[in-house]
């Protein structure tokens, strides 16, 4: 991590001219026109967030976790809170502040989950401290101020990152020959991919071929389908998979 001047970074509790410029930017969110989201950031003492992209920023009026369930059951990717149970369940991913993740992507919340900034571990490019205040600069160009330090997040990218590798060997190992998590990461040639490429958690899978997946189906179902059981007209408040 190299020291350097204070740089123009987006704080998500501070309001400055970069969140002007930002929002000027943004177009209204649709889930549909997203395929891969870099970073879901809180707009500070107002309501929403700006979703970062590789070329675009997005606003949505929803907090953090609901923009996130609306782009999820949108491309019927994972449903945060089950993905969680099955996380606890396991024991092998922590305890709180689970990570969100998908055959495609992940996304890991710094503080609590409902209003926080979620950053796509495979898109930082490096992390660095500036008179002892830690920063993340993305491979888009956007620098965020992060309210934690170096050793709590890069663990929290670490996790996202053994779970996205856990749920693509469940999915694709008959066409990907690997056998650790590193194999089933494809990252990119950055400072923050090398230090992650290092970590202890990414060279040794820690549950059976296809254990989260078939967790997942089970908890789907018992979550969402046993109060039709109660109630049978409200499936369609149900998100189907």
């Amino acid at each position: 991590m190299d020291e350097m001047k204070q740089p123009n970074a987006l704080d998500d509790r501070q309001w400055s001219q970069l969140w002007e410029r930002y929002l000027d930017e943004a177009i209204v969110f649709d889930p549909l026109t997203v395929h891969e989201i870099n970073c879901i950031v809180p707009i500070p003492d107002r309501t929403g967030v700006l979703i970062f992209t590789d070329t675009e920023i997005h606003f949505s009026n929803e907090n953090a976790l609901k923009t996130l369930h609306q782009f999820s059951s949108t491309h019927s990717f994972s449903d945060y809170e089950v993905l969680s149970i099955c996380l606890k369940k396991l024991g092998h991913f922590g305890k709180y502040k689970m990570p969100w993740a998908c055959s495609f992507f992940t996304l890991f919340p710094l503080e609590g989950t409902d209003q926080t900034i979620w950053l796509n571990p495979i898109k930082l490019s490096t992390v660095f401290s500036v008179d002892e205040q830690f920063f993340a600069e993305l491979t888009n160009g956007l620098c965020l101020l992060l309210p934690l330090h170096y050793r709590r997040f890069i663990e929290r990218a670490e996790i996202a990152c053994l779970v996205l590798a856990t749920i693509r060997r469940g999915m694709l190992h008959y066409g990907i020959d690997g056998e650790i998590p590193l194999d089933f990461l494809y990252l990119p040639n950055t400072p923050f991919a090398k230090s992650l490429s290092k970590r202890a958690s990414l060279k040794n899978f820690r549950t059976a071929i296809g254990e989260i997946n078939r967790l997942y189906q089970q908890t789907y179902s018992l979550y969402h389908c046993e109060p039709l059981m109660d109630d049978p007209d409200d499936s369609d408040h149900i998100d189907w998979l």
